[in-house]
């Protein structure tokens, strides 16, 4: 305990305008003396027991056990208030009945319950200036966000009984290159609380709060994220002692390796840094959640139902969870064989949406028409929460943005009804801010932002989220999902897309982001080229890329690309001509041409971090950039060099649930038409790769087929013993 410290510990709390604190020593006591509230404060530590004894002005001491109880007392942070006040705000925003976790450490031990979460913060055992950290990561919508919300919301609610340190959630919310300082102020003023973001660390170093940064990764700068990680890296410097961080972001940004490599304030001798990967729920899981929520077992076992539930399915993501469980009758999956899950969800949203607007406005407008309006409505309030960099608006401006959705010609009685109604659709939730609403998920505004940003470049237009706004890799998975919805039903749009985006990503002038974030969007458009397109993609930098999917033909010149994700990938038929990479996100079953540019940093399937360049160019020549590269062990080479082993590729990345035959998807049609597919479909069903189901779809009978664990099937794992059966039976299959 020396003055330096004390001081740091209670300047924060003295009132503006005032000296800081005074430290004096006087006969084995510590005198601290300063200014809050306009009363004089005169704090007494005895340096052999570390008890505190404060004076409010002349008037007699209260004693305090250490600093730590001070602190939380009601003359300082007022701890007891903040849980009460955090329990009330956060009681209506959790779930009854929590959604399902599964959940793995670092180390290899499965959680699956917020107590066990719970009990991996505040390690026993660190050392007494230890900081200690815990990551949470995994893709969006996986449930990050409502897991830190849970446990903050169990610790208040324990708070009373059974004193642990308080969770202050810290979001992002959207802002693009945020001050931590900022956010945390936000986050303290949404509980109401009467402490101030300064006096934030002090708190998390005594052990009394901990704070969970949610949405790390958007706090970088999108070339290094050199910003999240210098100020990370002086937040745990000031936390030493008792201070616990939590993290959480996205599973390529942010891991255990590469926290302690880059944040400098990290000891990894001594410091606690625990990670926690958030996978989708089990099938299991999913059904019992279902299960809950009014669905049956038949329904369940049903094949156009189960299939939602294979190990690759996103549809297990929590978020989407939630949407089957509460927007969505089963029998409307029955009915019908999406190809895309979340279009498919929305509509159905948007159809039962559309049938509350009641009589009178029905007899003014149809209900397509209300639905046609609801959509229009979703997409105008996306592009307006991006222009303005947030994630809510006021009641205000969604009402505007209601009507102006609406267009001309409507009586104003009859506006006031739609209006009233539309800004209450169950796609919209409360904010935390009082009369703000916001998505009920990010994903849900990706997916209609997405929409606004295709059709909008595909007539000229640049919005102004483009232009300022910085597109990161949850944004751009979402975009693959939409344009290639638009490919499938053979939209022209997607043609001119490409063409007005090739112009504009060249002859934007660089003012602004607008031709890093086209360039961004072109790369995650390469999966429905066409050789008409003739895409020649140069002269663009883009600072963070996705791509998914078997690419289509296209010439990359001078691109420089920060960081590009591929997992899943087939670039095999892309020529790379003077460009560079900096960073590769890839995992076994990304495929690369031979002109594929080196990287100078390899993060791998399993998180792992190459830097070494001959590491680099050996793993990537395993995965198709060298001509005399070595078979897997598992994939023989004759069915390597057979056309059924490129359609087996495509096949399984076209992030499809149901091909169909007949159906107006195009590029399912080239995989159904195939000459190789009879033999491929056979050997796929034979060994459980494949379900097919037959019903009536559109006036005629016709087969359905879902391609099952498509994840294993590319990755070709030499230990996976059903793959490797597989893959000897299609050479049988095939022939001399």
């Amino acid at each position: 305990m020396t003055p330096e410290s004390l001081i740091a510990d209670f300047a924060p709390f003295v009132d503006i305008g005032e000296n800081a604190p005074k430290v004096t020593d006087q006969k084995g006591k510590i005198l601290v003396r300063f200014t809050r509230d306009s009363r004089d404060l005169k704090i007494e530590i005895d340096t052999t027991s570390g008890q505190l004894k404060v004076h409010v002005g002349r008037g007699a001491g209260k004693a305090f056990a250490s600093t730590g109880h001070l602190l939380a007392s009601e003359q300082f942070a007022n701890l007891r208030r903040w849980a009460d006040i955090q329990r009330e705000s956060l009681s209506e925003a959790i779930e009854k009945r929590m959604l399902p976790i599964n959940g793995r450490t670092h180390d290899g031990a499965s959680v699956a319950s917020v107590p066990e979460i719970d009990r991996l913060l505040g390690t026993s055992q660190r050392k007494p200036d230890a900081a200690e950290v815990l990551l949470v990561d995994g893709p969006a919508g996986i449930g990050k966000t409502s897991l830190i919300a849970r446990l903050a919301f169990e610790r208040a609610t324990a708070y009373k009984q059974t004193p642990t340190p308080l969770i202050l959630h810290i979001k992002s919310r959207g802002r693009v290159l945020s001050n931590l300082d900022d956010l945390m102020a936000f986050s303290l003023q949404s509980i109401r609380a009467t402490v101030t973001y300064d006096q934030v660390p002090v708190l998390v170093r005594h052990g009394l709060i901990i704070a969970a940064i949610d949405g790390f990764d958007e706090l970088g700068d999108p070339n290094g994220y050199d910003t999240a990680w210098a100020q990370l890296s002086e937040l745990i410097s000031f936390v030493r002692g008792r201070g616990t961080l939590i993290l959480a972001g996205r599973d390529t940004f942010i891991s255990r390796a590469r926290l302690l490599k880059d944040v400098n304030s990290l000891r990894e001798e001594t410091d606690i840094v625990n990670c926690l990967t958030l996978d989708a729920p089990t099938a299991e899981q999913a059904r019992e959640w279902l299960l809950g929520h009014g669905w049956t077992n038949d329904t369940l076992e049903s094949p156009s139902i189960s299939a939602l539930f294979d190990d690759d399915s996103f549809a297990r993501r929590p978020v989407f969870l939630k949407l089957l469980a509460e927007q969505v009758k089963p029998k409307d999956i029955k009915k019908e064989k999406e190809s895309f899950l979340t279009p498919f969800l929305l509509r159905s949203i948007i159809t039962r949406e559309a049938s509350l607007f009641g009589k009178t406005v029905q007899a003014v407008l149809p209900k397509e028409g209300i639905e046609s309006y609801l959509t229009e409505f979703m997409l105008e309030v996306a592009r307006e929460m991006a222009d303005m960099q947030a994630e809510s608006l006021d009641g205000a401006t969604l009402s505007w943005v209601a009507e102006a959705a609406l267009g001309d010609g409507i009586a104003a009685d009859i506006v006031g009804l739609i209006k009233n109604r539309a800004t209450v659709i169950a796609l919209l939730v409360n904010d935390e801010r009082p009369g703000y609403k916001a998505f009920v998920h990010s994903q849900i505004h990706n997916y209609y932002l997405s929409r606004v940003a295709v059709e909008a470049i595909a007539r000229g237009d640049i919005p102004k989220f483009i232009r300022r706004n910085i597109i990161g890799a949850d944004f751009l998975s979402t975009f693959i999902d939409v344009i290639a919805e638009y490919s499938a039903a053979g939209s022209e749009l997607v043609s001119r897309f490409l063409g007005k985006a090739q112009n504009l990503a060249q002859t934007y002038p660089h003012l602004d982001r607008g031709s890093r974030n086209i360039g961004a969007l072109l790369l995650a458009s390469v999966h429905n080229v066409q050789a008409a397109d003739k895409a020649y993609f140069a002269g663009f930098q883009v600072d963070e890329a996705v791509i998914r999917g078997t690419a289509g033909p296209a010439t990359l010149n001078e691109i420089v690309i920060s960081q590009v994700d591929c997992r899943q990938a087939d670039l095999s038929a892309l020529e790379f001509e003077k460009s560079s990479i900096i960073t590769l996100i890839a995992d076994d079953a990304s495929r690369f041409p031979k002109s594929f540019p080196i990287p100078r940093i390899l993060v791998d399937g399993v998180g792992t971090q190459i830097t070494d360049a001959q590491e680099i160019v050996d793993w990537l020549a395993l995965r198709g950039r060298a001509d005399d590269a070595p078979a897997s062990g598992v994939v023989p080479q004759r069915v390597k060099a057979h056309r059924v082993y490129g359609l087996l590729g495509r096949a399984c990345r076209m992030r499809r649930y149901w091909l169909r035959e007949g159906d107006d998807d195009v590029h399912a049609e080239k995989v159904l038409k195939d000459q190789n597919w009879p033999v491929l479909s056979k050997v796929l069903l034979a060994n459980d790769f494949l379900r097919v189901e037959k019903r009536d779809a559109s006036g005629s009978s016709s087969p359905f087929f879902h391609i099952r664990h498509t994840e294993r099937l590319l990755a070709e794992s030499p230990s996976d013993e059903k793959v490797a059966k597989f893959f000897a039976d299609l050479e049988m299959a095939i022939g001399p």
